[in-house]
């Protein structure tokens, strides 16, 4: 069984979905962000750094959403099995998208973090990048391989769906916002992601309600 630990509507939503779309034994366990649990003893434990996720595995306590993605992924046919054709490309988009994507992502909605007294040019320039990556990602899934598709559940598509939420949703600059609409390929992705019932139920858990993913209220 898998426990996994987060905080509501962070990147643990993105294992719970995975977790749900695997079908297999799992707690999801939130922790009070403003209480400071994610600064306690036993969530260093966990995470050196203090952040989320963290997930207790049969094989030992994992974190960062990448690794725990890809660990699910290859032992619940949610991602290419080694040997695949398709595994190569599928792990080199996903490296794209957990180095080029999710960073630029996190620059783009806490610019502060980089500077305080430039955050507007840095979350500026991480908009910049994104379009672009983000156009690059969109051939690919226009492309419809089986690791990237609307039609079937795997953990890339998760991935990308939720950080389509972010940058739409928790833009540190309304104006620098980037909608999944600008790009078919990927909001349709996001679109069956969300629609899934899989998904709906770690929405709910995570207080998440309509177009969580495609379309997520500003």
């Amino acid at each position: 069984m898998y426990r996994l630990f987060g905080v509501p509507d962070f990147a643990n939503l993105a294992v719970h979905v995975a977790l749900e779309e695997a079908g297999v034994p799992y707690e999801a366990v939130f922790l009070d962000l403003d209480a400071g649990e994610l600064q306690s003893p036993a969530h260093l434990a966990r995470h050196p750094m203090g952040l989320v996720p963290a997930m207790e595995t049969p094989d030992g306590t994992m974190f960062e959403t990448g690794a725990i993605l890809l660990y699910l992924g290859e032992r619940h046919g949610l991602a290419p099995a080694q040997g695949a054709s398709d595994r190569a490309a599928f792990l080199s988009w996903f490296v794209f998208v957990n180095n080029g994507l999710h960073t630029s992502v996190m620059d783009l909605i806490h610019p502060y973090r980089i500077s305080e007294e430039h955050a507007r040019l840095v979350a500026e320039a991480a908009r910049v990048r994104l379009v672009e990556r983000m156009a690059a990602l969109e051939a690919v899934a226009a492309t419809r391989p089986s690791w990237l598709s609307p039609d079937q559940p795997g953990v890339l598509g998760i991935y990308i769906s939720m950080l389509l939420r972010w940058m739409r949703a928790f833009a540190w600059a309304p104006d620098l916002a980037i909608s999944a609409q600008d790009f078919p390929a990927l909001a349709a992705i996001a679109t069956a992601c969300e629609a899934r019932p899989a998904t709906l139920r770690a929405a709910t858990a995570n207080g998440l309600s309509g177009r969580f993913f495609s379309d997520p209220e500003v």
